[in-house]
């Protein structure tokens, strides 16, 4: 496959910054440096391509703050267009790359995220709102408060509504001076501050009643604006609103909040700046556009994307530790909140932004930022609901009528049961089913179980189930009826011979799935394209599946635990470095929970945000510091296939080789005169299957139970409520249904994963 940029050259990139300065001449908006085409142009370009290298190579030592960044990055500036075309000819080649991995004041993306400050009902838990304030806003959505900011600071940060010159279509950028809409921006100004001021009303009289000092009074709050018009209208129309005529102060220009800079491209339509490339390349626009969508494209006369976000999270780190205590509100662009919404993804900066470049201005019109102990952390909605969750909200209404339409299962008319289990095996998956024909039978119905999942389901594997059967099931390790992962089902030509098996099952019957997220959207595919009567039960060790506990994955945690504390006395004994890897490619949360639970010194994921860096700071740095204590064990939990530098397989692969070399080159591990260190070994175990394996504990038999259970009397008595749906089984016990469209992954636990290190949450 070709590189998507390999159109790009640098005789292009020339062509291509003369057209738009040309551009920029006749609208009069920036000045652009006369832009005459010269012979030595090409060898101008490679020297600056040179200079850039070096500037680069001294990127990876890092910057103290974002204006260091800046500067030593425009100290290589004396002319504009051979750096645009220096610079982009870098990013075609791939030698940007390292910019994205820099140190650069605070920009580093945080290893750890605190609960977001707005959750749905569904994600409210006890954990979550203890010590805080809950406040309903509608929506089914809480915000959640602290009883008082004490070393926070709380950011407001508003972005201006609808302008006269038109971002959907035009290039505006912080060059141009641009007003709200007479009509539609003001009317938005006045609705977002109206909305502000009547919550922050609302949370006052909270703080009033609990005689608690009220932070939330908007005398006290701080603003800052960019320099643009915009902002300024947008501060003018909410701070009216939320003080009612009595005075503000006057709010101070904040750089942190300027939009992107554009440079030459400054208020031209977006159509004829990919023309212009277009033409300057000789492709279609639609390959055009992959330039100026990549995050560290540079505009001519002006910054990539990548710089405006170093300046809006450094700068606004840098206010919130200057504001210790206080409430500011943010008047800003739609740049800023695309910028903060990446900072704060668990995601890589690449796959971040990929995920955001579509951020409009109609989303978001209040965001709720918090910074304390010097970190920023938390982004919600907090007034009104963003483009993707008023979305989300209409697929979920429609979604779940077609649901509830599907159901043909009325009450007190089923008469059987068919159940498999899919995907990797799990502990409890016996218990489950054993409950599964105890219970049916009691209840008249009659049981039968598929083997190896789908696949027995495409091979006709399916059994009428005795007493004699489920002997012995409830404690068997793993599925005692088999399962698989088998692919094929999602053709539909195997679908429909499996339908065709188990249609004799179905008349006034349904088939219950025990598995995971994969098996779980295989049920959704048949209960939605078949009509099949479905419900499922999650089992999966990787406990993925937001909203319930799955089978198998205490188990497999009791499992790892007797291994990793023999482990860990043999490393106490012997001063050796043990890396244990286990399984959890697609999500963290076994590696965390065995982590966690064993006082690992370390736990690298695939959630983590940059690996590479987390392995040279964390593990070595602890073990440097750890190293020749007497009876201390070293000991790194390591999810499979976590990708880094050392390893294309990623894992414990490589990380062993790596983490030995250097350790051995340290000078307190060479021995001298009067100084023998231990011998070091530094080891990997791979636990891998064996915790699939596990004997299920009495937790998860008894988890198995209680949803075996309840499945079979909300079949029998309220169809409508569990057909389609997953049945989850909730904190405290609590059970109830999720619907198959609604199953999502888990949210890695930030929170544990920051006690792990030190970094207690502080409520």
């Amino acid at each position: 496959m070709s590189h998507p940029l390999d159109f790009v050259t640098i005789e292009g990139l020339l062509a291509y910054g003369r057209a738009l300065a040309r551009r920029a001449s006749e609208r009069g908006l920036v000045e652009p440096q006369p832009a005459e085409a010269s012979d030595d142009d090409l060898d101008r370009v490679h020297n600056k391509m040179e200079q850039l290298r070096s500037f680069i190579t001294r990127s990876k030592s890092g910057f103290a703050t974002a204006e260091e960044y800046r500067s030593a990055r425009e100290g290589f500036i004396d002319d504009q267009l051979v750096f645009f075309a220096a610079w982009n000819a870098l990013l075609v080649e791939g030698s940007l790359q390292p910019l994205l991995q820099a140190k650069i004041g605070a920009v580093a993306k945080p290893t750890y995220r605190r609960p977001v400050a707005i959750v749905p009902r569904g994600q409210l838990t006890p954990t979550l709102a203890e010590g805080r304030i809950v406040l309903e806003l509608g929506d089914d959505r809480f915000w959640l408060l602290p009883r008082d900011l004490g070393e926070r600071t709380l950011f407001f940060t508003m972005r201006h509504g609808v302008s006269q010159v038109d971002s959907k279509t035009h290039r505006v950028g912080c060059r141009l001076p641009n007003q709200l809409d007479r009509e539609r921006g003001v009317a938005k100004a006045d609705a977002v501050g109206a909305a502000l001021a009547r919550m922050i009303g609302v949370v006052g009289q909270q703080l009033d009643f609990l005689h608690l000092a009220n932070y939330l009074d908007p005398r006290t709050f701080l603003h800052r604006i960019s320099r643009s018009p915009n902002t300024r209208q947008l501060y003018e129309r909410v701070s009216a609103a939320l003080l009612q005529g009595a005075s503000t102060s006057e709010p101070i220009a904040e750089r942190a909040l300027e939009s992107s800079d554009f440079g030459w491209v400054t208020g031209l339509e977006k159509s004829q700046e990919v023309e212009e490339a277009a033409r300057a390349f000789n492709v279609e626009t639609s390959m055009a556009k992959r330039l100026m969508k990549d995050p560290l494209y540079c505009y001519p006369g002006g910054n990539s994307f990548f710089d405006l976000y170093v300046d809006v999270i450094d700068g606004l780190h840098r206010l919130g530790v200057a504001q210790k205590g206080k409430v500011a509100c943010l008047y800003t662009h739609s740049s800023t909140l695309r910028a903060l919404m990446i900072y704060l993804d668990p995601r890589p900066f690449h796959e971040a932004f990929s995920e955001f470049s579509d951020y409009k201005e109609s989303q978001d019109n209040v965001v709720l930022l918090t910074v304390e102990q010097g970190r920023m952390s938390g982004y919600s909605t907090a007034v009104g609901l963003s483009e993707r969750e008023r979305v989300a909200r209409n697929t979920w209404v429609t979604v779940e009528n077609a649901r509830k339409d599907r159901v043909t299962l009325k009450p007190r008319t089923l008469k059987r049961i068919v159940a498999l289990v899919s995907g990797g095996d799990f502990a409890g998956a016996g218990a489950a089913l054993k409950e599964l024909h105890v219970t049916g039978q009691r209840m008249g119905l009659e049981v039968h179980f598929v083997r190896h999942g789908y696949l027995g389901l495409a091979n006709n594997w399916i059994e009428r189930v005795t007493e004699e059967h489920t002997r012995g099931m409830g404690s068997h390790p793993s599925s005692p009826i088999g399962s698989s992962r088998f692919e094929e089902f999602k053709q539909e030509t195997i679908q429909h011979v499996a339908m065709r098996h188990l249609e004799p099952y179905l008349r006034d019957g349904v088939l219950v799935v025990l598995g995971g997220d994969g098996s779980m959207r295989g049920a959704r595919a048949i209960y939605e394209g078949f009509g099949v009567q479905v419900a499922g039960i999650p089992g999966s060790i990787d406990n993925n599946i937001e909203g319930t506990i799955s089978l198998g994955f205490q188990s497999a945690v009791a499992l790892a635990d007797q291994s990793i504390e023999s482990l860990k006395a043999t490393s106490a004994a012997m001063g050796s470095v043990f890396f244990v890897e286990v399984m959890g490619a697609g999500s963290g949360h076994l590696a965390l929970a065995c982590a966690y639970q064993a006082r690992a010194e370390g736990l690298l994921v695939n959630e983590h945000p940059d690996p590479n860096a987390y392995i040279d700071e964390v593990i070595l740095g602890t073990l440097k510091r750890t190293l020749g204590v007497p009876n201390k064990s070293h000991l790194f939990i390591v999810a499979e296939r976590t990708p880094h530098r050392h390893h294309k397989d990623g894992g414990v692969h490589g990380l062993v080789e790596y983490v030995a070399d250097v350790t051995t080159r340290w000078p307190e591990r060479q021995a001298r005169p009067g100084h023998y260190p231990l011998t070091l070994a530094t080891k990997a175990t791979i636990l891998g299957h064996t915790l699939r394996g596990a004997r299920p504990i009495p937790e998860d038999k008894a988890i198995a139970q209680h949803l075996a259970h309840e499945m079979v009397h909300r079949l029998i008595e309220s169809p409508d409520d569990i057909v389609g749906c997953l049945l989850a089984y909730r904190e405290r016990g609590s059970i109830g249904p999720i619907p198959l469209h609604a199953v999502t992954p888990k949210q890695f636990d930030w929170d544990v994963f920051s006690r792990m290190h030190g970094n207690a949450r502080v409520t």
